[in-house]
C-alpha cells in the first residue's frame, strides 16, 4: 500500500494538518520533523527517503497520548 505524505505544521503544541484530508480514528502516523534549510534544500523524496533511513537506524520515538506527544515535541523543538 502507497501511503501519502502529509504537511503538517505545530501550532499552539498540536500539530495540524496543512491538507484537509481525514484520517481514520486512532491511524499511526510517521513524524518527520524538519527545519527550514533542508526543507528548501531537498527534494520531497529525499526527506521520504530519511524519514524512512531513520526508522531503518531505530531513530523514532512512540508516543501513546497527546500529552506525551507535548512532552516529546517540547522536548525536541528546544534543542532545535
Amino acid at each position: 500500500m502507497i501511503y501519502p505524505t502529509l504537511r503538517a505544521t505545530v501550532h499552539n503544541g498540536r500539530i495540524e494538518l496543512l491538507d484537509d484530508i481525514p484520517l481514520p480514528e486512532n491511524a499511526e502516523i510517521l513524524v518527520t520533523i524538519m527545519d527550514e534549510t533542508p526543507l528548501e534544500s531537498l527534494t520531497l523524496g529525499e526527506h521520504l527517503a530519511a524519514g524512512l533511513q531513520d526508522i531503518l537506524l531505530g531513530r523514532v520515538s512512540r508516543t501513546d497520548t497527546p500529552q506525551e506527544l507535548s512532552s516529546h515535541l517540547d522536548a525536541v523543538l528546544e534543542e532545535a
